[in-house]
């Protein structure tokens, strides 16, 4: 049986707790590694009060879509209020955390900066350390392993979409990720650790007995495996396969022809992939209702697989073949016009999106042929090291 760091808080929840009431954050793929929900979990364990949920992006559910405000609610099981924050608020208020004395986090990172887990985590330990509420993090294996890879955060870019200095794939458990997230800030930070040979070998292995989908986007560990390159394709005006059934697993536009550009990438010799031509139609999203043409994404060896570096190669080589091909704006996004747009802990409003979702424009830099890929590498090798004193973490291999 995996032990998660729910079933460490469980077990022993006083010596996290120690009687204060209890929040948590979470949402319904959130389970103890006997696969019981941790709402139910934490409701049955002894000592423990709770009074409230906080919900992340995507809602208790974990199925509302992508970039859509979710609102407060109340919880029909249980009664309990549903305080969200990813809606008109994105960290709580005083008056939100005054109405109880801890929260427990427990949600399913997938270790790469712009999924917005953690950005909101982070927000909450910010507002927690004004007030001195507790934030008890349950730690979860990463389902990408320890692998680092892409650029370090450029501050001038820090957004909800890249709130953390770390690298792009940051390769950390959102424990270790927060602990170092928190340092020098002040908050009362505990972290219950899961069982660490349960955690997932190097190229993806699932985190757990069974794989629970942790956002609509992601349904299942093939998408998460490809979400680190083809997460960039919301920064495009290509289709990522949002509103199918294989979201994060496709690549497509009405403008591709699917044949020939299969055969075009796989002339490339993408490391760890198979491509095939499909037409799909999305429901949603990116060309919605229009037919698409391109490939789906086949995982072959996920040790091999760079999903960054595959998916700029792809872009360049898309860029370099059809002028169809574009950049979305982050100002024509829907939320561009939101009274807090713009702010570091909101989406951004201006300048490409790719850069956003990347932290870093040497991306963008490279498909456009403007900067080698080697040397983009290269700079972020160098930046990791002026920030750990001299030892890099941004690693390609």
């Amino acid at each position: 049986m995996t032990a998660y760091g729910i079933d460490a808080l469980v077990a022993d929840p006083g010596a996290f707790l120690d009687g204060r009431r209890v929040a948590l954050l979470a949402n319904q793929a959130s389970l103890t590694g006997a696969g019981t929900p941790t709402l139910e979990a934490l409701r049955a364990a002894p000592g423990v009060e709770l009074v409230a949920l906080l919900t992340p992006e995507h809602g208790w559910s974990g199925y509302e879509d992508d970039a859509t405000p979710v609102a407060d609610r109340r919880d029909p099981r249980t009664g309990l209020p549903l305080v969200s924050l990813y809606g008109p608020r994105r960290r709580p208020g005083a008056e939100v955390l005054r109405s109880f004395d801890a929260v427990v986090v427990d949600l399913q990172d997938v270790g790469v900066r712009c999924y917005t887990y953690a950005t909101t985590v982070a927000l909450l330990c910010e507002a927690a350390a004004a007030t001195g509420t507790r934030v008890v993090v349950c730690d979860r294996p990463n389902p990408l392993g320890p692998r680092v890879d892409g650029p370090p955060l450029d501050p001038a870019l820090r957004s909800f979409l890249g709130y953390l200095d770390v690298p792009f794939q940051h390769g950390m458990t959102i424990g270790a990720l927060l602990e170092r997230a928190t340092r020098g800030l002040g908050v009362d930070l505990r972290v219950a650790e899961f069982d660490a040979a349960t955690a997932p070998s190097a190229g993806g292995a699932s985190p757990g007995p069974v794989f629970v989908p942790p956002s609509p986007g992601l349904p299942t560990l093939e998408a998460v495996r490809l979400y680190p390159g083809l997460v960039l394709l919301e920064g495009t005006n290509l289709s990522e396969g949002r509103g199918t059934t294989l979201p994060f697993q496709l690549l497509g536009a009405p403008w591709l022809e699917g044949y020939a550009l299969a055969e075009e990438l796989n002339r490339l010799d993408l490391p760890g992939l198979l491509l095939r031509p499909l037409t799909f139609r999305p429901r949603s999203d990116s060309h919605a209702g229009e037919v698409c043409h391109g490939v789906q994404l086949h995982v072959a060896d996920a040790r091999a697989l760079r999903p960054l570096e595959v998916v700029v190669r792809v872009l360049a080589h898309l860029r370099a073949t059809h002028d169809a091909f574009a950049w979305h704006d982050a100002a024509a996004m829907p939320w561009s016009d939101h009274p807090d747009g713009g702010q570091p802990w909101f989406e951004p409003v201006r300048g490409p999106l790719v850069d956003a979702l990347v932290g870093d424009a040497s991306v963008r830099r490279v498909v456009d042929g403007e900067l080698a890929w080697d040397d983009a590498v290269a700079g972020w090798r160098a930046d990791a090291s002026r920030r750990t004193g001299g030892v890099a973490r941004a690693e390609t291999s």
